[in-house]
Order: C-alpha cells, then structure tokens, then sequence
C-alpha cells in the first residue's frame, strides 16, 4: 500500500487565516457593542414608561399630585412612595448605569451612601412645589418628568433645573449653579446625557418616555417664559 499523504497549513496560509480572523473581529465587535448598548437603551426605555405609569396611578389616587422627593425628608422619596404600584426595584437601575452601592431594599434607601435610583424626578414637580400638580402643567405633552441621573449620585431622587443659570423665578444658588452647570457648554451636570448612543431617555408628564439628544429638549425663551427647555413646566 502506499502510504497517505498529508498535507500541513503553511505558514503563509496560517497568517492569512489570523488576519482574516483578525479584520473580521475589527469589524464584528464594534457592531455587537452597539447592538447590546441598544439593547440596554431599550430595557432602560422600558423601566421609564414603567415608572411613568406609576406616577400617574400615584396621581389618580391623590388628587391628582406628584409624588414627594427625598427633599427633606428621605422617606417621602418617590422611590418608596411609587412601591405599591411598582413593587420591583430592578426598574429603577438603568442597564447602562455603571454607579456602585446601590439600595437593594426599601430600608437600603434611608442610607445617604447608597444609590437610590438610575432616574431622578423633575424637582419642579414635586408635589409639594409650585407645580406640583398634574392640572398646574399647562402641556404636559412638552414637559420633561423624570430624567436618567449621571453615575454615583448616591443620596438624591431628584434633579434641579431652576438652577440651570438665571432664572426670574429663582434666588440664584451658587452651589447649585456651580455643581450643575457647566456654562462653556451650556449643559447640565446632573444627567446623563450622553449615556444611550448620544442622548438619553426621559419621561413625560402625560406618561410617555423617549429617547433625545441634549441639544433636543434643553433651550431658552425668555420671551415666552422659557428659561429651561423641556425641563421647563411654565410652558404655555
């Protein structure tokens, strides 16, 4: 019998074949990092129309109010005050939220070391505030309820844009304007605008949430009364 010939990869055709590993990877791993960051978009839009819809329910069953923050007293956060209609903690971290030390229980939120939530509630609307009912937000459509917190703001539920620069309504606040805004760029430091593709999810007064880019939602009109964009309940 003759004996089988076998025939070895050369060292040419080995190289060839890493390289086309290679691009292919180049190529394909960016591709998978979008498509799980869109998932996580998507999952993060999905746990603001859930919060939406529990505010809203709170709302029937109080008048018609929002819900309290955690200003000044803690246990009045909306964290705690929407359970009943949520009962799921998990929706209130963003998958894309990279911060540490987390609240997993309801008594983990009495704990100003610990993160409360990936989302922060329009402290304009508070319920205890000058808008701090549904029929007082004249388009509800317009106007921005909760937004996506930047990472590691561990001891708020709630975010400050009467204090996005001047504003007639307002006693300026220097410690307010210095930690949230960043006036080169005319762009708050409390939320994470950037954090989805660009831009980042929102919810409205009326319930629905979607997806903007900063320079979308966030302008000024004096002439109209306007001074924080879609941030702003005093539009007409």
């Amino acid at each position: 019998m003759h004996p089988v010939k076998r025939h070895a990869f050369t060292l040419i055709e080995l190289l060839v074949v890493i390289v086309i590993i290679a691009i292919l990877t180049a190529i394909l791993f960016p591709v998978f990092a979008q498509a799980r960051e869109k998932a996580r978009q998507t999952s993060c839009l999905s746990n603001l129309r859930q919060v939406g819809t529990a505010f809203l329910m709170y709302a029937q069953d109080y008048d018609e109010s929002f819900v309290l923050t955690s200003f000044p007293e803690r246990g009045n956060s909306w964290t705690l005050q929407c359970q009943p209609y949520i009962k799921n903690r998990g929706i209130f971290r963003c998958p894309s939220d990279s911060s540490n030390n987390w609240a997993v229980t309801d008594a983990d939120t009495f704990d100003r070391n610990k993160r409360m939530s990936s989302y922060l509630l329009n402290a304009w609307m508070a319920g205890s505030q000058r808008f701090g009912r549904i029929p007082a937000i004249a388009s509800p459509t317009s106007v921005i309820y909760v937004s996506e917190a930047v990472e590691n703001i561990s001891s708020r539920d709630h975010f400050h844009p009467f204090y996005w620069g001047p504003d007639p309504d307002f006693t300026p606040s220097n410690f307010m304007t210095n930690m949230t805004w960043d006036a080169p760029r005319n762009e708050t430091r409390e939320l994470a605008i950037r954090r989805h593709a660009g831009g980042f999810n929102n919810v409205y007064v009326d319930g629905h949430a979607k997806w903007s880019r900063w320079e979308q939602v966030f302008y000024r009109q004096p002439e109209r009364g306007i001074h924080q964009g879609n941030f702003d309940p005093r539009q007409p």
